[in-house]
């Protein structure tokens, strides 16, 4: 075997350092792709939903202040004026502690992005430091006589061929590496300029954050001093109370009540829709053996009789030999309480809980649902079976969902209320004024169903709205997106 002179042993060397150090340049690049990218996503789309909530908590704010100052263009200042800034506060704070999350996340960001930069900063170091060592070798290497003795030493054609290609590789290398520096610097520059963008960002919703706080605090203390301006009108306030629970409970006795008889209307209709279906099962035919005008008993009793003569007639065929006339299928042991359509509706319905659109285009809620303290007299407990939706002047009641008008309502000092019907669910829109709809119409999601009230007193726009499945009254900010 032929012994390798210092110069070829030189170049051997510089090429497997050159291969393992590519191996390790790799890896680390293919660790630094892979799992930054995925934290960014996993981060970024908490990030993207906590901006899509700031955006909409600073759409609520906006509307607030149009409600507010439509209040306040009127001389006389209005609880649901109190009511509408109590709810804004509520939306402040929320933005605020989205704002602070929002904060939390840019941190986080920004230890992950200093990390990256330490990791690429080392990676260059090493880059540089590999390219320093190639040439060196590459000088200590530049004996032409050396490289092709390096060649010719060879055991055999197939092994020059094979060194040749070597050198060639180690040129190659050398160029790879000039490459892998300009790009490790190229991405080095690009997190240190996205971290000083992450930053500015984090200073600027910092000072926003500060900006907002002293919003809240200057818009608590107005709070204060409104609802110390009503202490004096207590009396006032408690009979307007009253007033009003009077006339929500009159309005809820009534939705009861109807609701009631349509469950009922809906059960006999059912049930009338599958007596009639076995009727005609057995063969009796509608128009010859019964009509509209005969009674379910009645009905019931004409099955029974032409089963029992089905019976004989398959009696008699047996004793014959004939072929047997087939026995119809026995009736439900139970009877539908809704119809097939019915129960299609209240199960799409159902199956749009937290997706039903808004009964207005904008609005905010200034009434919650469920027993609540008023805003001012504190000491009275509010029982509000739906809630209140404050809205601008001019606004029109929108249906949530498909369904039949079942019944328009007038309650004396509450205006008109349209009571929608989806299967065994009910919507109620209260305190309209124009309809535009009628008892029995089919509406369609997002159909205007009539004009809003709104105050002339005051300029309060407010739209009542509740949510039923069956008697039970239900949340119905639950329902809505």
């Amino acid at each position: 075997m032929q012994s390798i002179m210092p110069n070829q042993l030189s170049l051997l060397k510089y090429h497997v350092a050159t291969k393992l150090f590519n191996l390790k340049c790799f890896g680390m690049i293919v660790f630094m792709l892979c799992s930054a990218p995925l934290f960014a996503q996993r981060k970024g789309d908490n990030k993207e939903q906590l901006q899509q909530k700031k955006t909409r908590l600073e759409d609520e704010i906006k509307l607030a202040n149009v409600i507010l100052n439509d209040m306040r263009e009127n001389r006389k200042e209005s609880i649901s004026s109190i009511e509408a800034l109590q709810q804004k506060l509520r939306i402040r704070e929320q933005l605020l502690r989205t704002m602070r999350r929002e904060i939390e996340l840019l941190e986080i960001e920004q230890r992950e992005q200093d990390k990256r930069i330490i990791e690429l900063e080392e990676l260059l170091s090493q880059q540089q430091e590999m390219y320093a060592r190639m040439i060196q070798k590459a000088y200590t290497a530049r004996d032409k006589q050396a490289i092709l003795m390096f060649i010719l030493s060879s055991n055999d054609f197939y092994q020059a061929v094979k060194r040749v290609q070597y050198l060639r590789q180690i040129a190659q290398a050398r160029e790879k590496q000039i490459d892998r520096i300009r790009q490790t610097r190229e991405e080095l520059e690009h997190e240190r300029a996205e971290l000083k963008r992450k930053k500015e960002e984090k200073a600027r919703l910092m000072a926003r954050q500060q900006e907002e706080q002293r919003t809240l605090e200057a818009e608590k203390i107005d709070q204060e001093k409104r609802v110390a301006d009503f202490k004096g009108r207590e009396q006032e306030i408690l009979a307007d109370i009253k007033k009003k629970q009077q006339q929500r409970d009159q309005l809820n006795a009534e939705i009861q009540r109807l609701i009631a008889l349509e469950i009922q209307r809906a059960k006999e209709e059912a049930q009338r829709k599958q007596i009639e279906k076995e009727a005609t099962q057995v063969g009796l035919v509608k128009g010859k053996d019964f009509t509209g005008k005969t009674t379910n008993k009645q009905l019931q009793e004409l099955i029974k009789k032409k089963r029992e003569e089905i019976a004989r007639l398959q009696q008699q065929q047996q004793q014959q030999g004939a072929p047997v006339t087939p026995t119809p299928s026995a009736p439900q042991e139970e009877l539908p309480v809704l119809s097939a359509e019915n129960q299609l509706l209240a199960a799409n319905f159902s199956a749009n809980r937290k997706k039903l659109p808004w009964p207005v285009e904008r609005g905010l809620v200034v009434g919650r649902f469920g027993k609540h303290s008023h805003a001012v007299a504190t000491q009275v407990v509010i029982d509000n079976k739906g809630i209140d939706i404050a809205t601008s002047s001019g606004s029109k009641a929108k249906a949530v969902f498909d369904g039949e008008v079942i019944s328009i309502l007038r309650i004396p000092g509450a205006n008109k209320a349209v009571l929608v019907r989806h299967g065994n669910y009910f919507t109620v829109y209260s305190n309209l004024t124009d309809i535009y709809v009628e008892r029995g119409e089919q509406v369609k999601r997002g159909q205007n169903l009539g004009l809003i009230f709104t105050d002339e007193e005051n300029g309060k726009t407010i739209l009542h709205f509740e949510v039923w499945q069956n008697t039970t009254v239900l949340d119905p900010s639950s329902w809505l997106q």
